[in-house]
């Protein structure tokens, strides 16, 4: 009996299997993550972020871990079995369907987009009919970024079912924009600068240019301006909505700082795109906003933006941007070899016009100075790996998202309760009018990824355009019935009841 008391006390003192864990797990992940700091080894990366992917997959709720990746995507690492986007996405796409189907619940992933994006996927895998053998592995992996930003598109369709989870999102895509500006203005004062090995390694200055036209997470030039355009239209939705100075602040900050991001881009194209978007903001926001109001927010933003420029270019930290559209006067510069490149490909579009050759551009590198395959046409480049049947497919997806927004900016804006939802269609409608017209002069899809956030911003649109939809239907069918409950009451003047004799 004494012995059993003795071992039952000893058992209670002994901590259980769990708590170890919870102990020897996070200090072991610390010093392996240390140790990868230090003294890199790229299998640590790896297994460090299969296990961080796998366990926020895993073990999170699907809604916040579809808030994890937003902001994790931005910065993929590449493993064994492909990058650690990918990894994330299927396993967070399977787990939600498994816990779908545990739960008894339904599974209807159906959106307004469907039909373009079965065309799109359709004509993907018939283009790799045409593939040579031996680029089918660079062709899948292109394939799977594509497969990668639909499985983005589809959860964040279904993970977001109200105006809160909306918030959740936008809040997290902040976070993920802060990050990116830390990178970005590292990049443009450190240039070179190695931040995270594996991870973060700032730009270098190269021997055409004698300022760093920052890429950021994307590492593409491209792509962070057409990021930089969308958070410069957030942070000035966002603003006004925010009750606390602090928050306030932060937004003024970060609108401040992508300033600086979007100038340091120095992309002629993109800033043609955005000064034709903050037109059709104006119009587009007529019914749902004070016009005088976004009139003169239009002003100051382009006024900030032609003065923080100037300064910032005659300091010699960003690029003139009017030195190279100088450059188109005078036919000198990276152009002249882009129409020489596009030439090409046009021409080889046309050996297999309808399919397509394959997910990925394979011209010989370099057959014209520029060491690039980017045509700098995301239309054209469409057209020669996916043929016209792809093309068409994401022509009619852009058409569809047009539609959409503006049907949801139509019915928002005739409800009051709803004009925070609509002001921010009003947002996502002016971001894909910029996106449309800058992509006739550049490819989003030549970042690895870039598509993915912009997938994501799909997703975000056309969920709250359901949320806006249903709660203008409830709050209809609410008004209904009301309007029957009170013509149901007798009154004394209609007669309904007997006089008295």
């Amino acid at each position: 009996m004494h012995v059993a008391q003795t071992l039952t006390r000893v058992r209670g003192r002994v901590p259980s299997f769990y708590n170890i864990l919870r102990v020897v797990v996070p200090v072991g992940l610390g010093a392996l993550l240390g140790s990868a700091i230090v003294n890199p080894h790229h299998r640590t990366v790896e297994i460090l972020v299969g296990f961080f992917i796998a366990a926020v997959a895993f073990l999170a709720k699907p809604s916040r871990a579809i808030v994890a990746f937003i902001i994790v995507s931005l910065f993929p690492a590449h493993l064994s079995i492909g990058t650690s986007n990918t990894v994330f996405i299927l396993i967070l796409l399977s787990s939600w369907m498994a816990q779908q189907v545990t739960a008894g619940k339904r599974i209807s992933i159906r959106t307004p987009l469907d039909l373009p994006i079965l065309t799109m996927f359709a004509a993907y895998l018939l283009s790799f009919i045409n593939v040579p053998h031996g680029l089918m592995g660079v062709n899948l992996r292109g394939f799977s970024v594509f497969f990668t930003s639909v499985a983005i598109y589809y959860l964040v369709v279904n993970l977001t079912p109200d105006a809160r989870a909306v918030r959740r999102l936008l809040w997290a895509g902040v976070v993920a924009a802060t990050l990116m500006a830390t990178i970005a203005i590292i990049e443009i004062f450190f240039p070179g600068r190695e931040l995270l090995p594996y991870f973060f390694i700032a730009r270098t200055i190269t021997s055409q240019e004698s300022v760093v036209r920052a890429g950021a997470g994307f590492r593409n030039v491209s792509g962070l301006s057409q990021y930089a355009i969308f958070y410069l239209l957030l942070f000035a939705f966002m603003f006004p909505r925010q009750r606390t100075r602090i928050l306030k602040v932060v937004l003024a900050s970060l609108f401040a700082v992508y300033v600086v991001i979007f100038a340091s881009t120095a992309m002629r194209g993109a800033f043609m795109a955005g000064a034709a978007g903050l037109a059709f903001l104006v119009w587009r926001s007529r019914y749902v906003l004070d016009t005088r109001k976004v009139v003169i927010g239009v002003l100051l933003c382009a006024a900030v933006f032609l003065i923080g420029h100037q300064i910032l270019s005659s300091a010699g930290v960003v690029r003139n941007l009017w030195d190279r559209f100088y450059e188109l006067q005078e036919k000198v510069g990276s152009h002249v070899d882009r129409e020489a490149m596009m030439k090409e490909v046009f021409e080889r579009s046309l050996e297999h016009p309808i399919i397509g050759h394959g997910p990925v551009i394979h011209l010989p590198r370099g057959f014209v100075t520029l060491s690039s395959n980017n045509p700098h046409c995301q239309y054209l480049l469409y057209f020669y790996t996916i043929g016209l049947l792809g093309l068409g497919g994401f022509i009619w997806l852009m058409a569809s998202l047009f539609r959409l927004c503006s049907q949801a900016i139509r019915v928002g804006r005739r409800h009051k309760s709803l004009i925070g939802l609509t002001a921010l269609m009003v947002c996502f409608q002016t971001f894909f009018f910029v996106f449309v017209l800058h992509e006739t002069v550049d490819d989003y899809s030549s970042s690895f990824n870039y598509p993915l956030f912009l997938w994501y911003v799909f997703g975000l649109a056309v969920a709250t355009r359901n949320i806006i939809l249903r709660e203008a239907e409830q709050t209809e069918e609410k008004r209904r019935k009301e309007e029957l409950s009170t013509d149901s009451v007798p009154s004394l003047s209609t007669g309904c009841l007997d006089p008295v004799e």
